[in-house]
């Protein structure tokens, strides 16, 4: 399914929206966003989501986690609400 603000998949991590107002960065959870089901959920980067040296690759040379912290805490097919602690695509 895709965000109904930008069009791309929700199931895939995006990295990153800045809020031009405070220079903070954000990155979309895939889970949050599944969860909220219309739009990206982004939460403040690095800070919610953690680096390790594990996730280093071309791609990610940063190893910033796919998941925010709060989803990569809970098991598997549980739906949550941390969704509701982040901003939508839309605000940015």
């Amino acid at each position: 399914m895709g965000c109904a603000c930008c069009g791309a998949k929700l199931n895939s991590g995006m990295l990153t929206k800045i809020d031009f107002k405070t220079g903070q960065k954000f990155k979309s959870c895939p889970h949050c966003s599944a969860a909220n089901g219309g739009e990206h959920v982004f939460h403040p980067y690095p800070a919610q989501f953690g680096k390790t040296p594990a996730r280093v690759t071309v791609r990610n040379p940063d190893g910033h986690q796919s998941y925010c912290i709060d989803c990569r805490g809970l098991d598997k097919g549980i739906v949550s609400t941390v969704h509701s602690h982040g901003r939508s695509c839309s605000t940015f």
